[in-house]
């Protein structure tokens, strides 16, 4: 059984192990397999701070399945300039072995009511370009890629990503 709660101190190794994971499958092909190769939990569970999570961000809910972290989602307001005051996923991942199983969805639901409850109307996500997969997940939970577009640069790798947007209803049972 799926739990979706809000992530505490003790969750940061579990975290950082499906998010290391869900980089280095669903990267694989559009950022450096050296930089993805080198990424390691232990380091990516430093730079959280899941002792002190505000509402407005950076808040991030866990999936677990008994002891098991099995992937989360990290909200806040938008630090993009044209949607100030608006929503945005920061980052949502869930550990390869668990994909297509509903879980992202779950979380993208979870972060949706996050963001509704704080009241947003509007939220905003990043995905890389090149990532069908994620895209095509974003596109059937109703996200609309408008045009914007940035360059991040990612280890040594120069990175084309997309915004997706949507508009944040009242809770439907829907993201």
């Amino acid at each position: 059984m799926i739990e979706i709660r809000p992530a505490t101190p003790d969750d940061a190794t579990g975290v950082a192990r499906a998010h290391v994971r869900s980089w280095q499958v669903g990267y694989r092909g559009l950022i450096a397999q050296e930089y993805l190769d080198a990424l390691r939990p232990e380091d990516r569970a430093q730079r959280y701070g899941f002792d002190r999570m505000p509402l407005r961000g950076p808040y991030t809910q866990v999936a677990v399945d008994g002891d098991a972290i099995c992937g989360h989602v990290t909200t806040g307001l938008s630090r993009d300039d044209d949607l100030r005051g608006q929503g945005e996923i920061w980052a949502i991942y869930v550990d390869p072995v668990r994909w297509g199983t509903g879980i992202g969805q779950r979380l993208l639901t979870a972060g949706c009511e996050q963001l509704r409850g704080q009241g947003v109307a509007i939220a905003g996500l990043w995905v890389l370009d090149g990532n069908v997969r994620a895209r095509r997940f974003y596109e059937s939970a109703r996200w609309r890629w408008h045009g914007t577009r940035r360059t991040d640069t990612i280890g040594d790798d120069v990175v084309d990503e997309v915004r997706y947007q949507r508009t944040l209803r009242p809770t439907d049972g829907r993201p």
